[in-house]
């Protein structure tokens, strides 16, 4: 008996909870709020309204947006023509460019504190970093119904409180995982160097590809050859094979021309490239069950 009062209560606090959560709804040009029973909770009264998330929804009055909370409390005020929740305490804000649907974008606290000024095209919040984006554009030609446009996007890297760790000149950013990051930049050609998430450069600029960190070592290439680094940049087995496949069960398949070989984690050789792929597969798994 006391199991199913208990998951009565239970039932009760859940229902309970959903009740509460407003959905944003229409009537003739303006928006209000009901909860899940259908009962009006903030009369129809803004141009624009979002559902809520992190306690707040985003809302239009007088053609700006501003944010409120459920009980119609004002929490961010209605200044910006850009506005989304990053979490339960920060936000992204804008203003529009001179070009439909863009917009230049900072970041501020629920109390509007500016962390991060609305310099940027686009902003992602990534553990405690910001990577940010901007825009080079090249008018290729004027026209009445607008600028044609060549744009090149350049990426950076900001900590918590709106400092540049890796300044906003990359044309590429991605994180192979929580504390490492691929940059790229034009060296005749497209090259890339690693980072750590504290912006120190780990690499020279000299890789072509990196792949993913697999067994503390990630496969890398320079020029036409593939070899292995560690995560501080450091060269794990040099750059020398025509191709080679992740580590796997301490060894990786290699390939010098059109043969097939596999190395161990020191580099050595330990099954020489002159067989077939499917070849080297069946004697790894026979010999190293791998």
């Amino acid at each position: 008996m006391r199991y199913i009062i208990l998951v009565f209560l239970i039932t009760l606090i859940f229902l309970n909870c959903q009740s509460q959560d407003l959905l944003p709804f229409r009537a003739d040009t303006l928006w209000g709020y009901k909860d899940s029973q259908g009962v009006i909770k903030i009369e129809p009264q803004y141009q624009y309204a979002s559902r809520f998330i992190y306690e707040m929804a985003i809302v239009a009055k007088n053609g700006s947006l501003g944010a409120i909370d459920q009980n119609n409390k004002q929490v961010v005020s209605f200044r910006y023509q850009f506005l989304q929740p990053l979490n339960t305490s920060e936000l992204l804000f804008g203003y529009r460019t001179k070009y439909f649907g863009e917009y230049t974008m900072g970041v501020i606290t629920r109390d509007e504190k500016v962390i991060i000024p609305a310099e940027y095209s686009y902003i992602i919040k990534r553990q405690d970093t910001y990577i940010v984006t901007t825009k080079q554009d090249s008018i290729i030609e004027k026209s009445p119904t607008g600028d044609v446009r060549s744009v090149r996007s350049f990426h950076g890297l900001l900590d918590s409180n709106g400092k540049a760790l890796i300044p906003c000149k990359y044309e590429y950013l991605d994180w192979m995982n929580d504390s490492l990051i691929v940059l790229s930049k034009r060296v005749q050609g497209t090259n890339q160097a690693l980072f750590n998430k504290r912006g120190e450069q780990l690499t020279g600029f000299e890789y072509m590809v990196f792949g993913k960190l697999t067994e503390g070592v990630a496969k890398a290439r320079i020029g036409n050859k593939f070899g292995f680094i560690y995560p501080n940049g450091k060269v794990a087995i040099p750059i020398q094979f025509d191709y080679c496949e992740d580590f796997s069960n301490g060894y990786a398949l290699i390939k010098e021309k059109d043969n097939w070989g596999a190395i161990n984690k020191e580099g050595t050789i330990i099954i020489e490239p002159k067989l077939e792929y499917q070849e080297v597969k069946a004697i790894l798994k026979e010999k190293f069950g791998s």
